[in-house]
């Protein structure tokens, strides 16, 4: 199969997948958030920001290496899938001794046993991370995408399970371990592994130079994102991080939407073409515009209708979430583009040229949205995340043009405005929308989703007859899918 074949491929199965699992997440979301109390999910932000430290190292690394690693056999995936067992192991040792202390930091006991058996999820996805990621060096994406579908499906069906039965925190807990475990079984009978009883250092050292940096780059990504919370668990009353935490995650489904699609297919593409230099920038450049053609004009929209968002996803009881929301949606375009940079670099296997720029990022918004946080409460830490994302954009502009040469006018006018109209376009119909039917000031659902029904039946016309619309990237990408002349 050609380049563009496989990329055609696996973009569509890839937008099944992440499409399947977006709805069932936010289905998931919208019951638990009804279910559950703002104080599980300020407990529950904790655990994540905890244990995510350990899923870095299992999740980010060895995996990764296979995919950019042009020929491998099968002595590296066993030195990978050794490097992996081996520091999950390590890493539930020490979650599992330091439980107690780390619950009385935070003056809740109930974070000791829930920490203990939450770190059992690091050894499981040890387990299926070196699968997954061959699935996706080969190009595999539709047997990746049904398993984590149902092990999603039958995962979260057993939360919604017991949060009904009043088992409150430990329903999110349990959740995660089953669809974990599942995915684990499954992946490894799709990409199985043929277990080598020798211990590969040779190998395992030679993917672990361009691991140990993925490691780096996504303990970055870990402390601008989820290592938020272990400052915000200081800060704020748990019910407080529980609204921070559920805002956080409403923030980041379109961006991760978008960004799964984009990204997980990339990778292997650009780590397949990372000796034409040429190819992989107009790939990125392109990828970049898409992007922000999408990401901005989904910004307008949401920012406009976060109260009736606030209400379908989380209920009634959640009106706080609606400011800090708006505020820290203003970052979708910066961090996905963001996101697209730590693609193309890593790829190029120049991992250690992005890592100081990540970690000046990482002391920005670590420092800016902590102290804003501190002095100002939920929306003084979502300006600070604002702020600390659009410099961070800044940045990584100055990375690739450093990287690939070009202008700034390539890598952020062009593929900013062409986003821009779109947005501009976008918020004219909804100006227009709410002073016909006098909605300013009001949360009114029913006219959010007769909104939204029309905006897709307007799109769904426009991608027949008139795709220019949509600018030139959203035109290009609705042509070759729908294979329009």
């Amino acid at each position: 199969m050609s380049l563009s074949g496989k990329i055609k491929h696996a973009g569509k199965w890839q937008s099944f997948s992440v499409l399947s699992l977006s709805v069932l997440q936010i289905l998931y979301f919208s019951v638990m958030t009804r279910i559950l109390l703002k104080e599980d999910y300020g407990l529950m932000a904790i655990i994540n920001a905890i244990i995510g430290v350990g899923n870095i190292f299992i999740q980010g690394g060895m995996g990764s290496a296979l995919i950019q690693k042009k020929e491998i056999n099968n002595r590296h995936i066993n030195g990978a899938l050794q490097t992996s067992m081996l520091l999950a192991v390590i890493l539930y040792a020490i979650f599992y001794i330091t439980a107690p202390y780390i619950a009385s930091v935070y003056n809740d006991l109930r974070l000791d046993h829930l920490i203990k058996v939450s770190s059992l999820n690091i050894i499981l996805l040890a387990l299926s991370n070196i699968s997954v990621n061959l699935l996706f060096k080969y190009y595999h994406f539709k047997n990746a995408a049904i398993v984590q579908i149902i092990a999603s499906i039958i995962g979260y069906g057993t939360g919604v399970y017991l949060a009904m039965n009043d088992y409150g925190v430990w329903s999110l807990v349990i959740a995660t371990l089953i669809t974990s475990l599942l995915s684990a079984i499954a992946m490894f009978y799709l990409a199985p592994i043929k277990i080598s009883l020798n211990v590969h250092y040779k190998e395992a050292r030679e993917l672990f130079g361009f691991g140990s940096g993925m490691m780096l780059l996504t303990f970055s990504n870990f402390l601008s994102n989820r290592g938020l919370n272990l400052i915000f668990g200081k800060i704020f009353a748990q019910d407080i991080l529980g609204i921070y935490e559920r805002t956080s995650r409403v923030k980041d489904i379109p961006s991760q939407f978008l960004a799964k699609i984009i990204n997980q297919v990339m990778f292997p593409v650009m780590s397949e073409i990372q000796d034409e230099k040429e190819r992989s920038i107009r790939i990125y450049k392109f990828g970049l515009g898409l992007s922000n053609s999408i990401m901005i004009p989904t910004t307008v929209l949401l920012v406009f209708f976060s109260a009736e968002i606030v209400q379908i996803l989380m209920g009634t009881k959640w009106s706080e979430a609606v400011t800090p929301l708006q505020i820290m949606l203003l970052v979708l375009t910066f961090s996905n583009s963001g996101k697209m940079t730590d693609t193309v670099i890593r790829a190029q296997g120049l991992i250690y040229k992005n890592v100081t720029r990540k970690y000046i990022f990482v002391v920005i918004i670590l420092v800016l949205s902590g102290a804003l946080g501190y002095l100002y409460g939920i929306n003084g830490a979502a300006i600070g995340i604002v702020i600390s994302h659009f410099i961070n954009y800044v940045m990584m502009i100055v990375l690739v043009k450093n990287v690939f040469k070009g202008t700034i006018k390539e890598y952020f006018f062009k593929p900013f405005i062409a986003g821009l109209k779109l947005g501009i376009y976008l918020g004219v119909l909804i100006f227009g929308y709410n002073h016909l039917f006098n909605l300013w000031g009001k949360t009114d659902v029913i006219m959010f989703i007769v909104f939204m029904a029309v905006l897709l039946l307007l799109c769904a016309i426009l991608v027949k007859s008139k795709p220019t619309v949509f600018g030139e990237y959203l035109e290009t990408t609705i042509r070759n899918t729908l294979n329009i002349r």
